[in-house]
């Protein structure tokens, strides 16, 4: 089993996680194992879970209800400023539309068509 460490920002300097169990397809989502409320930024969180999964190589991560990846639990210890960058770039990224998310590249045939 690989947990799921789900980080919500609550307010400006306010945040909160769970670590759950991940589900299978179709099925509820789980329960929280563990919560802690009342952190005061993301890599306070990162820093806090990477405690509480001290028994996990990796962990899914999800951000205000997206995933944004899988990370290694040392990692969120040991450079969660590098691993929160990362996750908001993938937040950033999936709530961009499909288009601009994806820029196409124009070669030189299609320039002269455009142009």
């Amino acid at each position: 089993m690989q947990p799921v460490l789900e980080i919500r920002k609550l307010g400006e300097r306010s945040y909160t996680y769970t670590v759950r169990a991940t589900r299978a397809t179709g099925a509820p989502v789980a329960e929280p194992c563990y919560e802690d409320r009342g952190l005061t930024s993301f890599v306070e969180c990162l820093r806090d879970a990477a405690e509480a999964l001290t028994y996990f190589p990796c962990v899914y991560v999800r951000f205000q209800g997206r995933c944004v990846g899988e990370q290694l639990v040392s990692r969120l210890e040991s450079q969660p400023e590098a691993v929160v960058r990362d996750l908001l770039v993938r937040y950033l990224e999936g709530s961009l539309p499909p288009q601009a998310a994806m820029p196409q590249r124009i070669d030189a045939a299609q320039a002269s068509v455009v142009s």
